[in-house]
């Protein structure tokens, strides 16, 4: 009988270390440059245990109904996060946190977007038993409208209940079947994600599943996800997204990715070092050099995908009194700034500040050219700025109000989220609503569709063509006049006149 209960005990010890917790959503590598089709759609999650090879992903068209079962057929990993190793050399911290991480890469062998692009997936074991689920995800298609949710500087303790009403709205949306194309995080978790022995970030985990096993989630590093050694351990091992890692060197963890949706460009960047002033490895021109590759390349690609959007946790203009990021952040991000006129970047959203604000397009501490009627703005030189970094959090000041700047439009303290929805490639809806209420308090229109600047490289050749084909009319129509009326003689001198024209 004792032989009996301890069988029992132990086995349901190792059935409770291999029960998936944190289950996530990203966009693979199918969304940026690579092109991976064998990476659309990747589903994490983590276990106490190792649990290696146990895990089933059973995916269910829900057009058709079809049932597939995914494991060894695609790609599947498990990696070991032991933060205890990590800081095993660290003489001020010591962490006896460790988790495993799996995750499933769902590729075009697996599905048929032609047939679908919604799936209802579980997590099964090798019995068949459903572990995690029912859940679904939709994968993008850039043939519809697209919609993608932004918020930023969210906890999950609850301990004065501050994000909760962001959770709830978050819920909401997934048992109403919202669709979203993904959720842009603009940083700072948990605060902080190593917090406690690793315990606020497992608490995180645990709890944002409710939206996150919805919508992709493609966070930006806030400085409240750096960790103790500032390497953000935690944080690249649980939501490390379209990272590259052959940027990666000893002190530069590729703080940069972009990927497309539908008809937006999106880049993450972390420049952490460069606004806190402590660049002591020079990292911030490698970032600057990989902003420019990409943008050079977005914008040779923009007659198919028009809009570009950059979102990082860094503000460059913010109003927090005698806060040196606010006062400094234009210069501190100068070179960022003028790469985002040059390219013609459309929207730039940041977090940091625990509150909502929408700044009018503005560039070298002034306000840039655009123009405005109602809540319709185009002709901007520079990107709309907006800050979403009202998700709730213990962390700060709650609900406070900065004092107005020039270039502040809107403010509001109360906790929210903001919602793009990109209508074509010449409109794009931006709104913010209150989660408590769910009432949207603001909302614009970017308008591209009298944008001058959209002239590509195409259309700058059959100008260029137009004008030299015009030219050559205008020179054979004044040589058949001079033929007529003076003769041969005078019809050699004018073909040796003409080509000097025509060279010159």
């Amino acid at each position: 009988m004792v032989f009996i209960i301890l069988v029992l005990l132990l086995g349901g010890s190792q059935s409770q270390g291999c029960q998936p917790y944190g289950v996530r959503l990203f966009l693979g590598h199918y969304f940026s440059y690579l092109r991976n089709s064998q990476d659309l759609i990747r589903v994490v999650f983590n276990t106490e245990k190792e649990c290696k090879d146990q895990f089933i992903l059973e995916l269910v068209d829900n057009k058709l109904g079809h049932k597939l079962m995914i494991s060894q057929i695609t790609f599947y990993d498990t990696q070991l996060l032991n933060m205890t190793q990590i800081y095993e050399k660290n003489e001020t911290t010591h962490f006896t946190y460790e988790t495993f991480i799996h995750t499933f890469k769902v590729g075009l062998n697996n599905i048929d977007l032609n047939a679908s692009t919604s799936y209802n997936y579980n997590i099964i074991s090798q019995q068949k038993q459903i572990l995690s689920g029912p859940h679904k995800f939709d994968i993008p298609w850039a043939e519809s409208e697209q919609k993608m949710i932004v918020f930023g500087d969210m906890d999950s303790n609850w301990v004065k209940n501050y994000s909760k009403d962001t959770f709830d709205w978050l819920e909401n949306q997934v048992k109403a079947d919202k669709r979203y194309d993904t959720v842009l995080f603009t940083g700072d978790m948990a605060y902080d994600l190593e917090s406690k022995n690793c315990q606020q970030g497992d608490n995180w985990l645990r709890n944002l599943s409710v939206f996150t096993s919805r919508y992709p989630f493609m966070a930006a590093p806030g400085n409240h996800d750096w960790g103790n050694n500032t390497y953000f351990d935690f944080f690249r091992a649980n939501f490390g997204s379209l990272f590259l890692k052959e940027y990666n060197t000893q002190h530069y963890l590729n703080d940069f990715f972009s990927f497309d949706v539908g008809m937006v460009h999106f880049i993450q960047f972390n420049p952490i070092k460069a606004v806190y002033q402590n660049d002591i490895h020079n990292i911030t021109p490698l970032i600057v050099e990989q902003m420019r590759n990409d943008l050079i390349q977005a914008h040779y690609n923009r007659e198919k995908v028009p809009w570009i959007i950059v979102y990082t946790h860094y503000p460059i203009y913010c109003s927090v009194p005698k806060n040196d990021q606010c006062i400094n952040n234009f210069k501190y991000l100068s070179e960022f700034e003028d790469m985002f006129v040059e390219f013609k970047v459309d929207l730039y959203l940041s977090g940091h500040v625990h509150t909502y604000q929408r700044n009018k397009p503005y560039y070298k501490n002034t306000t840039a050219k655009y123009i405005q009627k109602d809540n319709i703005i185009s002709q901007y030189q520079y990107p709309v700025q907006i800050i979403e970094g009202a998700g709730g959090t213990d962390y700060g000041e709650q609900n406070s109000t900065y004092p107005d700047s020039p270039f502040m439009e809107i403010q509001n303290p109360n906790h929210g989220v903001g919602i793009i929805t990109v209508k074509n490639s010449t409109h794009l809806y931006f709104e913010h609503i209150t989660v408590a209420d769910n009432k949207v308090i603001d909302s614009i229109w970017l308008d591209r569709s009298s944008d001058a600047t959209k002239t590509t490289t195409r259309d700058g050749f059959e100008v260029a063509m137009w004008v030299i084909f015009s030219v050559l009319i205008v020179i054979t129509g004044v040589s058949i006049y001079y033929k007529s009326n003076q003769g041969r003689k005078l019809k050699s001198k004018l073909l040796e006149e003409t080509v000097t024209m025509v060279v010159t």
